[in-house]
């Protein structure tokens, strides 16, 4: 099933001030697509399944979010995606496809940031695993209505991506 899917202009803003500046679609090594002194601190991971896209709830931030997180010093983007992944839900991840490269602007510093996003479909619902980072889940489709509490960055990055 194909979503027709429509995006909004960026720059999109959470309410921390934080922003989605930019959007690349990617194929191949993204690394190297990137200049040397980008940071590339961030993996996420857009988990879809018959249409809709999987989101937690973060602990700390109290919102809806893509699975993803930091990586870790010596590991790959996908590495990186899939340990995050496993930790964040349980899900297990062989091969992951590299979708795009989120270009952010976070606060309180205005610090320019680069996130790898990577997607993964399901054939069925998984059992998810809550945990102390992530504590609930949901399944949402990206053509629809963004719920309260959702990361609108988030949000915009699944709709970017969601096949």
């Amino acid at each position: 099933m194909t979503m027709t899917m429509t995006y909004n202009d960026l720059p999109i803003s959470d309410a921390a001030g934080n922003e989605l500046v930019g959007w690349r679609d990617v194929t191949g090594n993204v690394i190297e697509d990137l200049e040397a002194d980008v940071p590339l601190p961030l993996a996420l991971v857009v988990v879809q399944c018959a249409g809709s896209v999987l989101m937690g709830l973060n602990a700390w931030r109290h919102q809806w979010e893509l699975p993803g997180g930091m990586i870790e010093e010596g590991e790959s983007p996908a590495t990186a995606a899939r340990r995050e992944l496993f930790e964040e839900t349980g899900i297990e991840a062989g091969r992951l496809t590299l979708r795009g490269v989120a270009e952010f602007v976070l606060e309180p510093d205005a610090r320019r940031e680069y996130a790898i996003v990577c997607s993964l479909t399901l054939p069925n619902v998984p059992r998810l695993t809550p945990n102390e980072e992530l504590t609930a889940f949901m399944w949402w489709n990206p053509s629809s209505p963004e719920p309260d509490a959702m990361s609108p960055l988030d949000a915009e990055i699944a709709r970017r991506t969601a096949q």
